[in-house]
């Protein structure tokens, strides 16, 4: 039996799904994605601070945070910004390990960095506690410097992001910071660019769960931000 084709005036139309357009449809997926991330506090935070931080800092975003699953963020670090500045860029709720000291300051402080998320490592219970929060699928910052630098050189690691990423088998996205250690009106006036460049995921695989892993495996983190410089 032949085929008899259509007319030219005759056609199927077929329906556009977003009648919008793909790319705002697709943007409007990557928002409620970043949103359904959240808990409404930090939600509140961030859509109140991430628009007004980036029109005055013109701060420059390259890479991307997966917005679920387990995953360690490993900034290196040079200014008491840099939790904020990593939890406002990486667009998803994110927890800290901090040092004792910043909650032993005032009273009004330690409230609020642990209303948003900063866990004191005094002690096993901070751990035990960062531990839960990655098993239950959760994002965490560790500083692996230990500390802020004061020279131009990423610090020596610490073994600790080593021992949660081999331990518990959770990925690490190395994170550098370019910048936030100048002078706010240098970043307002764009005298100096403010960068913060998320890397891509590095898997534990193939370490063994010894001390000499650990630090091997921090290692490969720093070699791997040195190369984002």
């Amino acid at each position: 039996m032949a085929l008899v084709n259509p007319p030219p005036d005759v056609g199927i139309q077929l329906a556009k799904p977003y009648p919008w357009g793909i790319t705002k449809a697709l943007k409007l997926n990557r928002l409620w994605t970043i949103i359904n991330s959240m808990r409404l506090k930090w939600f509140l935070a961030w859509i109140l601070i991430y628009p007004l931080f980036k029109l005055l800092t013109g701060v420059k975003i390259e890479g991307r945070v997966p917005k679920n699953g387990p995953v360690i963020l490993a900034p290196n670090h040079v200014s008491f910004l840099d939790p904020p500045l990593v939890g406002i860029t990486a667009c998803r709720e994110i927890h800290f390990l901090a040092k004792p000291g910043l909650f032993a300051g005032s009273k009004f402080f330690a409230w609020l960095i642990t209303t948003y998320n900063a866990i004191s490592i005094e002690g096993t219970a901070g751990i035990r506690k960062a531990v839960r929060l990655l098993r239950r699928g959760n994002a965490l910052v560790v500083f692996p410097e230990g500390t802020r630098s004061r020279i131009k050189e990423i610090l020596p690691f610490h073994q600790g992001v080593g021992y949660l990423a081999i331990n518990y088998g959770v990925p690490v996205i190395p994170v550098y910071i370019t910048n936030s250690n100048k002078r706010v009106i240098s970043l307002v006036l764009r005298l100096n660019e403010l960068k913060v460049k998320f890397g891509k995921l590095i898997h534990p695989h193939g370490y063994k769960k010894t001390r000499e892993d650990f630090a091997r495996f921090a290692e490969r983190i720093r070699e791997e931000m040195l190369r984002m410089k």
